[in-house]
């Protein structure tokens, strides 16, 4: 899923740390904790840790709030 996607009802404007779970390139699951200030916060964060996280912007399999 995409960050849209899988932040719906749980990401907040003004800000908030939250748990992302997601899929690399190699099909392991892993999970990172983020900070951001809104949806399009995180979608901008997540976009420019793909690369290092070593996978797909939509390779999410959920978000909860920390």
């Amino acid at each position: 899923m995409t960050v849209r996607k899988a932040g719906k009802g749980i990401v907040r404007s003004g800000g908030g740390t939250y748990q992302i779970g997601y899929t690399d390139l190699y099909g392991r699951e892993q999970e990172t904790e983020l900070s951001a200030f809104g949806m399009k916060d995180l979608e901008e964060l997540w976009s420019s840790l793909c690369p290092e996280f070593e996978c797909r912007k939509n390779s999410i399999r959920y978000i909860e709030r920390a």
